[in-house]
């Protein structure tokens, strides 16, 4: 049974699905969209052949205690793994790959995924939501959750009736990009167990066999990202190019023949310059919440507490 609250989210990764959830449960009709194929954002995993890669966020570790509760009631529902142990922090995986894990909190959730936001308008202390599907979406509150140059591209057609505390904050949260190689091996990769390694310098920040780390089956699957000023060099250039490059610096790592592979650019892929607050809020011109992996922390527990602060902050109006 709903309270008569409603809201739109824009963005199903960590953070929307996790405040999309806290205000389900409490009586508001909720619509999560994504322009993506279904929901996870960065929390990103696909096929290739007969194998499976993480090609996003890879894993996730934990710090705060709102978290290590999720993270306990994910992990006993068998959503979640750890993977290794660093610098005296698990590295926790999804159990079915880093996307299982969205796919599971989305399950209860109205999502609707291949959506395109092409507009954002405001009136009478409500919200409108144009989809390039032709739909419209109404609500009494909204909460943006994509990365933050994004969230002012929506905003684009109500910018100048914001509060200007809130239009600086998002002003100053940036991302560095990086291309995503993924590659299908001939037999066993040479990434020493359990399936990580990441590099000092070179084109490459690290190496995924995700083989090794379980999602996977038969021959090698890794995944290999680009540093961001590898990424900013060669943004543009053709595929084949930046794929040939990346596999000769990865050879070392790779050890057999690269049967297939497939190149995905990420433009928001890290945040660089990012605020403390958790989110962003205002009531005027109507009830609006900016949150996501920029807000607090650039991590998958950082979206998530954006997410939950976000929801929680919502729930008080």
């Amino acid at each position: 049974m709903t309270n008569g609250k409603s809201c739109v989210i824009i963005g199903a990764g960590i953070a929307g699905l996790t405040a999309a959830g806290i205000l389900s449960d409490r009586g508001w009709s909720v619509v999560l969209l994504d322009k993506g194929r279904g929901a996870g954002g960065r929390m990103a995993t696909r096929r290739i052949g007969e194998g499976r890669f993480d090609h996003g966020a890879q894993f996730f570790t934990v710090r705060d205690e709102r978290f290590r509760e999720a993270v306990d009631r994910w992990e006993s529902r068998g959503w979640v793994t750890p993977w290794f142990t660093e610098s005296g922090h698990v590295r926790y995986r999804g159990a079915d790959g880093m996307n299982g894990i969205a796919k599971q909190l989305a399950q209860r959730l109205e999502v609707h995924p291949k959506t395109k936001v092409e507009g954002i308008e405001t009136s009478d202390g409500a919200w409108r939501v144009l989809a390039d599907t032709g739909e419209e979406f109404c609500a009494s509150a909204l909460l943006l959750t994509a990365p933050a140059p994004q969230s002012k591209e929506l905003l684009a057609r109500c910018w100048d009736l914001l509060p200007a505390a809130m239009v600086t904050v998002l002003n100053g949260i940036s991302y560095d990009p990086c291309f995503a190689l993924l590659a299908r091996l001939d037999g066993p990769s040479r990434v020493p167990a359990p399936g990580y390694v990441r590099l000092d310098d070179g084109p490459i920040t690290f190496i995924a066999d995700n083989t090794q780390k379980g999602i996977s089956t038969g021959s090698a699957a890794v995944t290999i990202h680009a540093r961001a000023d590898f990424t900013r060099m060669y943004f543009d250039a053709a595929q084949d190019e930046v794929a040939q490059l990346l596999r000769q610096a990865a050879r070392p790592w790779l050890g057999t023949t690269v049967r297939e592979w497939e190149l995905h650019r990420w433009n928001y892929s890290q945040p660089v310059d990012t605020t403390v607050e958790r989110y962003l809020f205002a009531t005027e011109p109507a009830p609006l919440a900016i949150a996501g992996d920029g807000f607090g922390g650039a991590r998958v527990e950082g979206a998530f507490l954006s997410g939950l602060s976000a929801a929680e902050r919502m729930l008080t109006i």
